[in-house]
């Protein structure tokens, strides 16, 4: 048996799917690895990435046949350095398989099975986590030359994590994960959330995200999800939303995508990874000033419905990063005045956000029933519905 260590970066999180991908992945990352694959190389390679990056795991064994290295490891310890104080992802029975991408020859592909249990130990009681993981499985292709992540797809049939004291647990079906060259995929079934004591925060029934370029060249993405809960009033149930980023060429988008797929191999934060990608984005943006465009946008929320299409431009001297407008159609105006009120008769819930109340109360009739709006996001942040402001800007 063989021990070995390393460690990720700190400040980093590690998602609980990605965390030991990192581990394989390194085992790619040294020259001469797109040779086919023995047992010591391999090993070698491995313990060199293990050391330097403190993660512990035993070998139990290691094969190989037909240039495929083959290894199992128990007791892998993987430092979640993004979390409030010292916390590591604790598995057994790890199965990592690499082999030669036979049609490139400077790639290898890493297949990888996690155990059906595993867990996350920390010093406060509040802060482990007991995670089942059903037939999660994939695959990372690996560029030897950049010593990076080329691609990466993801399969779980369920995940799930759960706090033993308070039980507050999260928990998803179905998840898939495709990050390749032209196009990157999400989606998943059945997401659940909750506080202590397993009061329900929140609950999704499907989502999907992909991102991929258009016929141009440019960037295009589209969004979707249903029977979205959330514990308010307002429930965006239902929303669709197709976005065309006019100004970011696909080959511009796409080593930024890299880049963060690197980051989430390394167990860098997720909210961290997309801020990140969001923000590179912004800027290759606004190096051409063309808009993001909003082609539709559909959200559907008790007895309400929303359509709509809008623009923005970024603009760097902007609040919030733009300036734009979105067109709206709205059925169900009726519902929300008699939640909100108008501005001469507010409910309680109007009177706690007055630009709500100010902002619906601006609609102009429109066809089948509908009222329209048109918002307009200004460069100093302020927000005005149907030419009346009702939102200043920050610090106004």
């Amino acid at each position: 048996m063989n021990k070995a260590v390393f460690r990720f970066r700190p400040g980093s999180k590690t998602p609980r799917l990605t965390a030991f991908l990192c581990l394989s992945a390194g085992m790619l990352a040294m020259p001469g690895i797109a040779s086919a694959m023995d047992v010591n190389n391999a090993r070698q390679i491995l313990q060199k990435v293990m050391a330097q990056h403190d993660v512990t795991a035993t070998e139990t064994s290691a094969t190989s046949h037909d240039g495929i290295a083959s290894f199992h490891y128990d007791n892998v310890h993987v430092p979640l350095g993004g979390y409030e104080g010292d916390r590591d992802l604790v598995m057994s029975n790890v199965e990592i398989n690499v082999n030669d991408d036979k049609n490139t020859p400077r790639y290898v592909s890493i297949d990888f099975n996690l155990p059906e249990q595993a867990s996350i130990s920390a010093q406060e009681t509040i802060n482990q986590r007991n995670l089942t993981m059903h037939n999660a499985r994939g695959t990372v292709t690996w560029n030897t030359q950049t010593q990076s992540p080329e691609g990466f797809t993801g399969f779980a049939n369920f995940l799930g994590a759960d706090e033993p004291v308070s039980r507050q647990h999260w928990l998803l079906s179905d998840l898939k994960i495709s990050w390749l060259t032209r196009k990157v995929d999400l989606a998943w079934k059945d997401a659940e959330w909750t506080g202590p004591n397993r009061e329900k925060m929140g609950a999704m029934k499907s989502a999907e995200l992909s991102l991929y370029p258009d016929s141009d060249g440019t960037t295009r993405l589209d969004y979707a999800h249903d029977g979205m809960w959330l514990p308010g009033l307002f429930q965006p149930r239902t929303v669709r939303l197709l976005g065309h980023a006019t100004g970011v060429k696909w080959t511009s988008a796409r080593p930024i995508l890299q880049q963060g797929l690197s980051d989430l191999l390394s167990g860098m934060r997720p909210s961290l990874v997309r801020n990140n990608i969001a923000n590179a984005l912004w800027h290759e943006a606004l190096k051409t000033g063309k808009p993001i465009d909003v082609e539709k946008l559909y959200v559907e929320s008790r007895n309400l419905e929303a359509a709509g299409t809008g623009q923005f431009v970024p603009q760097k001297n902007a609040a919030y990063g733009f300036q734009g407008v979105l067109d709206l159609d709205l059925v169900g105006r009726e519902q929300l005045e008699y939640l909100l009120g108008t501005p001469k008769s507010p409910t309680i819930l109007g009177a706690l956000f007055p630009p709500a109340v100010d902002g619906l109360a601006a609609g102009t009739p429109g066809k089948q029933g509908t009222s329209k709006y048109k918002l307009q996001l200004l460069a100093d942040g302020r927000i005005t519905v149907n030419g009346q402001r009702v939102m200043n800007g920050p610090g106004r």
